[in-house]
């Protein structure tokens, strides 16, 4: 590799004398040895590194001019070096980097002219002012809650302006704003030495952002999770004290105050002492949930009602910590409140499966429309498959058939089903909707006849072949239809007026009827049917077939 007080010596002198033309500028030594610099030369400015050892050897080196070859701009660059090394200074020639055109304008403009245009300028762009002054202004460290609240409402004015609705666009802008303007008063917050105060300091700046959501309307969710970020960030830093004793002091004047106070208190705050639950670790959770046991200790001897939403949140802290058994009592079941029934009903379900039975039952007789029932029917389908009750899982899936119908399910009902009405009844619902639905939707004669085949009623099966019967399934019964009435099949299959199927498919029922039939019989059959569509090419199919034989 080249040493740069040698490389005068390694090129010719044409090179030599191309690579000293050009300019070399801001060369600099970022760290030991390692060099940088811009190169330019009469159209273009590059940016250039190099590396070297201690004996001055290049051991490294790039050109944004994307040479593979020790390019003009590495070899000035090392000219350079060396002369700065032995004290020559080499005068600079060629053109400066071009600037772009605003930089040229800027370059060339009246500092007072540009202040006024500027000061015109964020008259009308509030949002442009506002990350002015956060770039250029004093960087305080310090905030009073006024300041805080300012800073808020100004950043949302900066982009609402006057308006009550913000698109999508503007919510994006806001929300990147807000995180720039805030960060330094997340940092005072982290830092701040009274943790009490810290706290609220945070759910006031919270509540503001709030506040200021409700006056306008916005697009979107963006602004919500800067919120939920905003919260778990913070939250993250609490729960992150080393010091126990001091964690627990927060957590229980925090958590305490949500059970204790009879006041309203807003969502921000709720929301902060769940995060500050969920983010925690396996101590700090079981902790809280102390606290929350405690106090529905209480209230079960207080006959308390607590509001529905939040007994379905306290019913998550209470069960992942072992204690829903002993407070079991307080999570009653509910009218008409479904997700939290059923995560009730889960956690009867893992010590007394026959309450969690009869719990999902009640519910069932309760609901005023089938749709809500589904749920309960999973947990019932769960109970009787580890119960070994045929007769009650049949009775379960004839209810749930219809959410996802499956052929299996079918013959499980059939053949365990011990209410011959009920089933009499669902046999003939079922049939008679596939046969319906087979014209829109043909991908469901595979059940159709998948249950026709189950019950043998292969006339049934030549009845309701048409053109829409995918020939696929045509072709898996095919030997069982022709056994059951073989002209009745060829008249069924050469009288569809509409073929769309594959060609393996219509192939594989081709050479089906050629072996079945003789000739006559399928000339006589396919000879002139040339209408409808594919009707044609599945006639010359099947000729072919015997004309060929």
């Amino acid at each position: 590799m080249h040493t740069i007080q040698d490389l005068q010596q390694q090129f010719s002198k044409q090179k030599i004398s191309k690579a000293k033309k050009l300019r070399i500028r801001e060369l600099e030594e970022t760290e030991k040895d390692h060099f940088v610099c811009f190169a330019d030369d009469e159209t273009a400015s590059y940016d250039v590194a190099m590396v070297l050892d201690s004996r001055s050897e290049i051991t490294g080196y790039s050109c944004e001019c994307g040479s593979n070859d020790f390019c003009l701009h590495l070899l000035a660059m090392g000219i350079s070096i060396a002369e700065s090394r032995t004290g020559k200074a080499r005068p600079q020639r060629g053109a400066a980097k071009k600037l772009s055109e605003t930089q040229a304008v800027m370059e060339d403009a009246d500092p007072e002219e540009l202040k006024t245009w500027l000061l015109g300028f964020f008259k009308k762009n509030k949002d442009a002012e506002m990350q002015f002054l956060l770039s250029f202004g004093e960087k305080k460290k310090e905030f009073s809650d006024a300041e805080i609240s300012d800073l808020i409402k100004n950043t949302i004015s900066s982009v609402a302006g006057k308006r009550k609705s913000l698109a999508a666009p503007e919510v994006k802008k806001l929300v990147d704003l807000l995180e720039k303007t805030l960060q330094p008063v997340e940092e005072y917050l982290r830092q701040y030495h009274d943790r009490k105060e810290s706290i609220k300091k945070f759910i006031r700046l919270n509540e503001d952002i709030t506040s200021c959501k409700l006056t306008i309307s916005f697009s979107g969710t963006r602004l919500d999770t800067f919120q939920q970020k905003l919260t778990a960030r913070y939250v993250m830093h609490i729960n992150a004290i080393k010091d126990p004793v001091l964690w627990q002091e927060l957590a229980a004047d925090n958590w305490s105050y949500f059970l204790e106070t009879e006041n309203l208190f807003t969502a921000v705050y709720y929301k902060f002492i769940m995060e500050m639950y969920h983010s925690g670790s396996p101590d700090q959770k079981r902790y809280i949930a102390e606290l929350v046991r405690n106090k529905i200790r209480t209230w079960i001897k207080s006959g308390f009602k607590l509001n529905t939403s939040i007994k379905e949140d306290f019913l998550g802290i209470i069960a992942e910590n072992g204690f829903f058994t002993e407070l079991e009592k307080f999570f009653a079941t509910e009218k008409y409140e479904n997700s939290y029934n059923i995560k009730v009903i889960n956690e009867i379900l893992k010590t007394d499966p026959e309450k969690a039975e009869m719990t999902c039952k009640k519910i069932i007789d309760s609901n005023s429309n089938e749709k809500y029932n589904a749920p309960y029917y999973h947990i019932l389908e769960k109970i009787y498959e580890e119960k070994g009750s045929p007769a009650n899982l049949a009775y379960i899936k004839r209810k749930q058939f219809w959410e996802m119908p499956l052929f299996e399910d079918y013959v499980f009902i059939a053949e365990n089903d011990t209410d011959a009405h009920e089933f009499s009844i669902f046999r003939s619902r079922v049939l008679s909707w596939l046969k319906n639905a087979l014209l829109e939707y043909p991908e469901i004669a595979d059940l159709y006849f998948a249950i026709l085949d189950y019950e043998k009623n292969y006339k049934k099966m030549l009845d309701v072949i048409d053109s829409h019967t995918p020939t696929s399934v045509i072709n898996i019964y095919a030997e069982k239809l022709y056994a059951t009435h073989k002209n009745k099949f060829l008249m069924a299959v050469r009288s569809r007026s509409e073929w769309s199927s594959t060609e393996k498919d219509e192939e594989f029922l081709a050479e089906f009827l050629a072996s079945k039939y003789d000739a006559g019989q399928l000339e006589d059959s396919f000879e002139k049917k040339y209408y409808g569509f594919g009707s044609d090419r599945f006639s010359k199919l099947v000729l072919s077939k015997i004309r060929h034989s």
